[in-house]
């Protein structure tokens, strides 16, 4: 019943979703290169060899891509003869999982959530299992893979506070789509306990942690980090500031933080990386307005000697470049999105500011802060403040950068288990 109601609204909806998409892909150009597959024109796998299993992974846009790469990794090691498909919904999203996802066999964006072209979708691949990341439910997607017997998995699953706030219909249309879930894989207790109030059934639900604690490359050594701050051209007793993820209405106050820190410390660079690349320029003009010299990862490439600022505007970089900072801050924070993954400055030791608004990372946020490795912040003011302070004590950034250590250790091993309990239950289901 919840399915038939729901694509009823789809169906009343369709024609204006027609013109807006027609608009997308004609005017705005944002969808030209999505637009097949958006209808269900995925690449044709079926005629794979009967012995290759597929496993279907959606992750919608960056943090998901990234959560889910060593959890492809592990299916690789687990399954070395399985075809792994990646789709995603945003572009970002989808330039990321093609540069970064080696152990997918293809990469292709998600289609509309339309009857006809999921079951378009379904047909060209035939999956052995289909996984989402963290908290994508979308209902046909999902009862095209209960109709057609395949095993569907949630991975490093989690559930926000607006999806518990949500109203009732969204609690019901979530509660049918978690009851169709055979596995899910949570990141925490209380996702786990969330999700089962949510309507999932209580024996499919585990604890087991956040993959994004497995990241390759995690605490590149000293010398790596001396090349690459050589490589970005910065000099090795520089101190650097890196924003990771702004999002706009971040930006002026990292700046204005920057301007305040360096009047204390005149050797500090920032390294900015807006969430969205193609804000390189419009945040180089916001720092010029404010006397500051700007470069662009994408133009300039690297800081020359007379550089304050130099503005990340390219993709798979961030997670390395965590790495010469001193200190770090994670956007998303400042301004009401939720927040990013701040693991990945976590994983490089270093100590890393946010914002209050992290709705969406809250688990980590907490750890974070009760590790003493994390500071919330509410302004400028008092990243200045308290940045400073890190700064100029380096005995206190050394330990913070073992404490970073112990987190990261504790907290390993959720990929590994996240694709044993994919492929294990994959494999029962095949047998039945």
């Amino acid at each position: 019943m919840v399915n038939v109601i729901y694509n009823i609204v789809i169906v009343l909806l369709f024609p204006v979703w027609v013109l807006y998409y027609l608009w997308r892909v004609l005017v705005s150009r944002q969808s030209r290169e999505s637009w097949r597959e958006s209808l269900g024109y995925m690449p044709i796998l079926c005629n794979r060899p009967a012995d290759r299993k597929l496993v279907w992974i959606h992750a919608v846009s960056v943090g998901e891509v990234v959560a889910s790469l060593t959890i492809q990794d592990e299916i690789r090691r687990i399954m070395p003869d399985a075809f792994i498909l990646l789709t995603t919904i945003t572009k970002t999203g989808n330039d990321i999982a093609r540069k970064s996802a080696k152990a997918a066999d293809a990469v292709s964006y998600l289609p509309m959530d339309y009857p006809l072209f999921i079951n378009r979708a379904f047909s060209r691949i035939r999956p052995d299992a289909l996984v989402l990341m963290e908290a994508e439910i979308w209902p046909n997607l999902l009862a095209t893979a209960r109709r057609r017997g395949v095993p569907m998995a949630l991975a490093n699953g989690r559930i926000t506070d607006k999806a518990m706030n949500s109203g009732p219909i969204w609690r019901w249309l979530g509660a049918w789509a978690y009851a169709n879930i055979d596995r899910c894989c949570m990141q925490t207790e209380d996702d786990a306990e969330r999700i089962r109030s949510l309507g999932a059934h209580p024996d499919a639900v585990r604890v087991t942690g956040n993959t994004k604690f497995d990241q390759e490359g995690s605490h590149i050594t000293e010398e790596a980090v001396l090349t690459q701050k050589t490589d970005l051209g910065i000099g090795a007793e520089s101190p650097v500031f890196v924003a990771g993820s702004t999002n706009p209405g971040e930006d002026e106050p990292i700046l204005s933080a920057f301007q305040s820190m360096r009047a204390l410390m005149p050797d500090l660079r920032l390294i900015l990386a807006p969430r969205q690349t193609e804000r390189g320029a419009e945040i180089r003009a916001m720092a010029e307005s404010k006397n500051m010299v700007c470069a662009q990862r994408s133009r300039e490439k690297v800081f020359s000697p007379d550089t304050d600022v130099l503005i990340l505007d390219t993709l798979g970089e961030l997670a390395r470049v965590y790495a010469v900072g001193d200190i770090t801050f994670v956007g998303g924070t400042l301004v009401p999105k939720g927040g990013h993954s701040i693991v990945q400055p976590i994983l490089q030791g270093k100590p890393v500011f946010f914002g209050p608004h992290t709705f969406k990372t809250r688990d980590i946020a907490e750890m974070a802060i009760s590790a003493g490795v994390g500071f919330e912040i509410k302004d400028a003011d008092e990243l200045s403040a308290l940045g400073s302070k890190l700064l100029s004590d380096p005995e206190r950034r050394k330990a913070i950068d073992n404490k970073c250590r112990q987190l990261a250790a504790e907290n390993g091993g959720a990929s590994l288990r996240c694709a044993e309990i994919i492929t294990q239950h994959m494999m029962r289901k095949a047998v039945e």
